[in-house]
Formats: C-alpha cells, structure tokens, sequence
C-alpha cells in the first residue's frame, strides 16, 4: 500500500445551481485508490456518491460546479483537464458501469456493435480488416464476462436479454479496453440475489487479475463488506469515515456509521425486531445554516462545536474518522461483519 495512488482526490467541492437555491453537494471530499486495490463508497440515497464519480469524469449536469479541490488520476487533475482530455480517458482508462444496463444501453443498437464502438473510438482493435478485428475483439469481450454463446449475443439487442445478462453486457462494454480504473456504481441494482453474487464475482476476478482499481457506488453494506479492501462512508456531502472493511465493520468509529450498521439486519444478531434505523433524514442541502457537521441534527453525542467546526478526516490513517466525539471503537456484536467478509 506505499505505491502512489492511482486516483487522488483532496478536498473537492461540488455544488448545483437550482432555481430554488444551492444545493452543496460535496464539500471537502478526500479519496484515494490504488492499483489493484477495490474501495467501497457506502451511505444513503443522495449522500453524493454518484454525483462525486460523475464530476470527476466531467459527466455532470450543467447546472454543477466546482467550487473547489482536486482529483489526480495518473498524474492528470481530471477537474482541470479540456474535454477532449476527458474523451479521450473515458472508456479508455477509465470507464464506469452505470446503475441501470437497461437505460444505460442503446435498445436499437445490437450489443456487439455497442462494444465495436468503443473499442473503435479508442483504437483499441487494429489490422488490415478493422471491421473483422473489431468483431474479434467484441466477441472476445463478452466471452470475458461469462456470456454463452458470445458469437450469437454479439448481434442480440439488449431488450433480447434478461436483466443480468445486460449488466454483464455493461461490463464488457466497461472493460473492453482494459482500463486502469473502473468505477462501478450500483452494479447490482435490480438484480436478484444470486445474480448479484455472479456480478460481484466477475468484476472482483477481473480487478484482480488486471490490478485494476475499482471504485464500487452501493448502499448495500453485506455487498461492500464481501467485496471491498476498504470502504469510505458518506454522509450528505461529507466522507465521515474511511477504514479496512472488516476494521470497519467490527469497530465502526463514526456515531453514522454504526447506526447504518444496526439498521442492517444480518441474519444473525440483528433481526427485524432489533434493528436500530438512522434518527431523522438527510439536511436539506440548499439551507444556508447547514451545520458545520451535517450529521450534527441526527447525532446523539452532538456538541456546540459540532455545529461550528467541521472535523477533519485524515486519509494517510488507515482508519481515519471525521467526528470530534467518536465512538471508542470497541468491538461489538451489533457492528459484526457478515461472515463472508473478506480479510
């Protein structure tokens, strides 16, 4: 873990410009990925995790910011580089599985073609016959991804297939020219149990083996805990805390964290009758008196200063925590990791 990181975000900034007032998005965000390495961004519908992979690909609404930091990925600030900079690295090095494969794919172009496309915009096939080169290389990517019969998927439609032989499809499309990063956000949405497992199998098989680094989007805290090296949690704009995922997950720091873990049932110690929900709701993001930690309204160990001083998170700890009255991390069997979590 002393390589540099591949992906480096410090403190970075998003807002939206909205008729009814600015909604502040981000703020102060700290993020690093390395090779190989498999980090997971967790927290509640609109704590901002898509909306960070979105800014930093330039895909954003027009209506977004920037109001301030960095996001270095392999030596190049992506919030400072042209938009032909930015083609040129999506898809290439860096590429993204959107959350829903049946929207996300074109449903009047053959899924095939949809991978030639990429491939071609990249020149990533070559040869005297480009068009047989291109064919070669679709195929062998939905081969890649465990899809039968690739030579008769290559001219199916996605409307042909079910919904997760489509998100494989996505994967393909996501991985065809072996990018150095990929960003995975919701994956496994609308997909049932066991076809989540396949997905997650694949992506993680395929990070591996190429040391790419995947940064995995969820709200699904068993998925995160299965899969990924580390996890950051967020909270309306603010990444809370940051640890290994089973040092998270057995001494979860941060008052929100531990509450997303005793809402979560695992079959085990939490059941439906003993689950402890998150108090309140997400800040209205427009409010111009947003408290300084904006998890302060929800928390029961909050403090005048919590209102008025943000804490820092510091990313060179290897469990960092961004509260001024932390817990003290014991052990406790309501923060117990599900049993397949990885070590």
């Amino acid at each position: 873990m002393s390589a540099a990181p591949l992906l480096d975000v410090r403190g970075f900034g998003l807002e939206f410009r909205t008729r009814s007032g600015t909604v502040r998005a981000l703020e102060g965000i700290d993020l690093t990925l390395r090779k190989g390495e498999i980090v997971g961004l967790v927290g509640e519908s609109g704590s901002g995790k898509s909306v960070l992979s979105y800014a930093m690909l330039g895909i954003s609404d027009r209506a977004a910011k920037v109001t301030g930091g960095s996001a270095v990925f392999a030596g190049i600030d992506l919030l400072k580089a042209d938009e032909s900079t930015l083609a040129d690295l999506r898809g290439r090095d860096i590429s993204m599985i959107f959350q829903s494969p049946r929207t996300a794919l074109n449903p009047i172009r053959t899924v095939g073609r949809q991978i030639e496309d990429v491939l071609r915009r990249h020149a990533a096939a070559r040869g005297a016959d480009l068009a047989k080169s291109l064919r070669e290389r679709a195929v062998q990517s939905l081969r890649e991804v465990a899809i039968s019969d690739p030579e008769r998927r290559h001219g199916a439609y996605p409307f042909e297939m079910s919904g997760g032989m489509c998100q494989r499809v996505m994967i393909a499309l996501a991985l065809a020219c072996r990018p150095s990063l990929l960003i995975a956000d919701e994956p496994t949405t609308g997909l049932d149990v066991t076809t989540q497992a396949a997905v997650m199998d694949l992506i993680t098989t395929l990070a591996h083996e190429r040391q790419m680094a995947t940064l995995f989007i969820t709200h699904d805290l068993a998925l995160a805990a299965d899969y990924c090296d580390r996890i950051v949690v967020m909270h309306a704009g603010h990444a809370v805390e940051t640890a290994p995922s089973r040092e998270l997950f057995a001494r979860p720091r941060h008052p929100y964290t531990a509450r997303l873990l005793s809402s979560t049932p695992d079959g085990e110690s939490r059941s439906a009758q003993t689950l402890r929900p998150v108090p309140g709701n997400l800040p209205d993001l427009r409010r111009t008196d947003l408290p300084a930690c904006r998890f302060a309204e929800r928390c029961e160990r909050r403090s005048e200063r919590c209102t008025t001083e943000r804490p820092a998170l510091d990313p060179a700890q290897a469990h960092a925590v961004a509260c001024w009255h932390p817990l003290d991390g014991a052990a406790a069997p309501s923060a117990a990791p599900p049993e397949t979590a990885h070590a």
